[in-house]
């Protein structure tokens, strides 16, 4: 286990003088304790801008003129004795996929980009409610549907730790603005993984929250709705505790249903790692994780039997893996499906006429779910709440699972052709680079919590995370799990290379 000699909630505190990687609760207390200031903050995260923007692109619409004005608005509200939270004075930035009014949304797509909403999205609504001062939108994928963030209109994102490699996708800028110290957290979603594989590539740490805890009005294109099917919006930051404070701000009931409903996600039961009950499962026949990720995860297991941990090893639900991976490749593609133009879903019915409706590889699965009938989407419904009963059975006997949340660490930039027909090196074989999907769909399609945590880096020295996944609405249990990694030492490490300054 390559653990760092670190202990505690001020395990990992960088050089005091230098704000841009401390954590947001940190720097809320310093804010809280008049040690800094919002505009102080918001400065820091333009100085990281400046020095890796040229080399990183996370950040690609910036307005730091607004920030700081809202950033002042934020410390005559500290001097007065009003702050309105912890997050209040808190630079952030947000994924491009979500609405900024005045600002494009466009979702990497350049038929998008004269798309100016005019409301910002529920996140945002709540964000800046909070106090939280907004810096600008961070790069994805087009149409959000790839592993590496690139795209016409804003070029291609860098992997801070080695800027020869991607950041993930597609909430890939999110993850490398928070890793370049660009921002103190950003706002994702996660349908495929978006907010697992960028945080594992990164460093960072992300979290996935339960199906339909967090609005999603506002995301995407002209998706005005407040619940997207699988689909999720969550936080990255620098800090699992940073995680649930951001949670906490962005959880709730939006539009009508607040009127009725309130949430309240069941506390954590457990106080040490000692406490709980883990499953690990290091690896999958369906996707292979490769040597330097599995055997991190199993380091991990490893050392949590060594802490006093229940550990049992290579459990999974009793399911048909591969039936759900159909299922999930199905609704998957059919829930995208929404954002495309009349002529491209058309051109996908007639790619689907002609295919074997039997076929299960992704190359087929994209044509044959997005054009769907709604009475078989009805019957993968019955197969999805079979799949959910399963899995609450198995959190029955575990408090979490533990697993990759990508097969490999951070690849090579590869913008050849079309993802589905790029590959990976895996112990020194190749995978389809879809395999990936297996673990984001293994617990996403149920809509079930993970939170993402660094423990690498890896044996190449870049880093290599962790997926924490609990029942659904147990989100408190995979961030506490995190929260415990990291105050033993599992803890976020900035790039060490330097990136050159903008002139």
């Amino acid at each position: 286990m390559n653990r760092q000699d670190l202990a505690g909630d001020e395990a990992w505190q960088q050089d005091s003088q230098d704000l841009r990687f401390l954590p947001v609760w940190q720097a809320a207390a310093r804010l809280a304790r008049g040690e800094t200031c919002a505009m102080e903050l918001v400065d820091c995260c333009e100085t990281a801008y400046r020095q890796g923007h040229a080399s990183i692109n996370a950040l690609v619409l910036a307005d730091f003129d607004a920030a700081r004005a809202a950033a002042a608005r934020s410390d005559a509200r500290r001097a007065r004795g009003q702050a309105l939270g912890p997050l209040d004075g808190i630079p952030f930035s947000i994924k491009e996929s979500f609405d900024v009014a005045g600002w494009p949304t466009t979702c990497g797509n350049p038929a998008h980009a004269g798309n100016v909403p005019a409301a910002d999205a529920a996140v945002l609504e709540r964000l800046r409610a909070a106090g939280a001062v907004l810096l600008g939108k961070t790069n994805v994928p087009i149409a959000l549907r790839d592993w590496q963030s690139y795209n016409a209109l804003y070029g291609t994102t860098r992997n801070p730790h080695d800027p020869s490699r991607t950041p993930g996708g597609s909430s890939g800028g999110s993850a490398a603005a928070v890793c370049a110290g660009m921002s103190f957290f950003d706002i994702g979603s996660d349908i495929g993984s978006s907010l697992r594989n960028p945080a594992h590539y990164c460093g960072v740490f992300s979290h996935k929250s339960s199906h339909g805890v967090v609005p999603l009005r506002g995301h995407g294109i002209g998706t005005h709705y407040g619940e997207q099917e699988i689909n999720v919006a969550g936080p990255l930051a620098r800090s699992a505790r940073d995680l649930e404070l951001v949670l906490d701000t962005l959880a709730g009931p939006d539009g009508e249903t607040a009127l009725a409903w309130r949430l309240q996600l069941p506390a954590c039961p457990r106080q040490g790692l000692a406490d709980f009950r883990v499953a690990v499962l290091p690896t999958h026949a369906l996707a292979e994780a490769d040597s330097e990720v599995g055997d991190q995860i199993e380091g991990l297991g490893r050392w949590l039997e060594a802490q006093g941990a229940q550990v049992a090893w290579h459990r999974r639900p009793d399911f048909d893996a591969d039936e759900l991976w159909h299922t999930y490749v199905t609704m998957l593609r059919a829930t995208t499906s929404v954002h495309m133009d009349e002529a491209g879903f058309g051109a996908v019915l007639a790619q689907a006429a002609g295919l074997d409706p039997q076929r299960r590889d992704y190359a087929a699965l994209q044509y044959t779910g997005a054009g769907i009938r709604h009475r078989d989407w009805l019957q993968l419904q019955q197969k999805r709440a079979a799949f959910a009963a399963s899995w609450q059975r198995f959190f029955a006997e575990f408090d979490v699972l533990l697993c990759p949340a990508a097969v490999t660490t951070a690849f090579p930039i590869d913008e050849s052709g079309e993802p589905w027909q790029r590959t990976l090196a895996v112990n020194g074989g190749t995978l389809p680079l879809t395999s990936q999907l297996f673990w984001a769909g293994h617990s996403g399609l149920c809509g079930l919590p993970s939170t993402v945590a660094p423990i690498g880096p890896g044996r190449s020295g870049l880093p290599v995370g962790v997926q924490i996944v609990a029942a659904r609405y147990a989100d408190l249990t995979s961030l506490r799990f995190a929260r415990l990694l990291e105050q033993a030492g599992f803890a976020f490490r900035p790039p060490a290379a330097s990136p050159r300054a903008l002139p």
